[in-house]
């Protein structure tokens, strides 16, 4: 039984982002955070592929990428790097993405391994699934955020926010909602802190239009339509 995708980081951004996309493209995914952990599931669970985070030195990446490509029939490898290096390659890497990670380069390296999956063992892709209100577009399957036509840059914390928003707009979400929503169940989240992400939110799509997001005193946050002219 295949194990899906395979991340090593202790980097908790980068793993909810590559969470984030790999199971939007139907991918299931599991951290590995201790590198006998993750020998012990390649060779026994014949995971899809393996992303390893080679940005953070205090992982000993280089050496555990050894004992990866060591392993008979191993799976493919990702490397996230903080800069190009041909020394990766020489350790079994197929593909290094170096900072600012590009999501497009990721998904390419998935695509390759759709491709080279049997029918039955390819995971289901959703179909592109895309939320509309007011004038903003989210396509969650490209993980694209656009409001009249120009596209919205938010991290992959407040896109997970906004999603939420979309899906019931007409609904006053709270804050532990919300929290909810966006964080990992074991985390640990201020009220204040999701305030803060809205704020940034709330900036993001002023950019290109008025203001759409509604804020209930002492209970949450809502979606409304366009806003009149002259609202803050």
């Amino acid at each position: 039984m295949h194990a899906g995708v395979l991340i090593y980081t202790g980097n908790a951004e980068l793993f909810l982002l590559l969470e984030y996309i790999l199971e939007t493209e139907g991918f299931p995914v599991q951290l590995c955070s201790d590198a006998s952990e993750l020998i012990g599931t390649i060779e026994t669970e014949r995971p899809l592929a393996v992303l390893v985070d080679c940005s953070d030195r205090r992982l000993e990446a280089p050496g555990l990428c050894r004992r990866i490509k060591a392993i008979s029939g191993r799976p493919p490898v990702a490397a996230f790097a903080n800069a190009p290096s041909k020394d990766l390659s020489s350790l079994g890497i197929d593909v290094v993405i170096c900072s600012p990670y590009d999501p497009r380069h990721l998904l390419a390296f998935l695509k390759g391994i759709q491709t080279n999956l049997p029918d039955d063992s390819r995971p289901g892709v959703s179909r592109e699934e895309i939320f509309r209100h007011a004038d903003i577009e989210m396509n969650v399957t490209r993980v694209r955020v656009t409001r009249n036509g120009h596209t919205v840059s938010l991290s992959a914390l407040q896109f997970r926010l906004l999603l939420h928003l979309m899906k019931m707009p007409n609904v006053v979400h709270s804050r532990d909602d919300l929290i909810a929503a966006g964080w990992p169940p074991e985390a640990e989240v201020e009220l204040r802190t999701v305030d803060i992400h809205i704020g940034h939110i709330r900036r993001a799509l002023n950019q290109y239009g008025p203001d759409v997001i509604r804020t209930v005193r002492s209970i949450g946050y809502a979606l409304d339509g366009l806003a009149p002219p002259g609202r803050n």
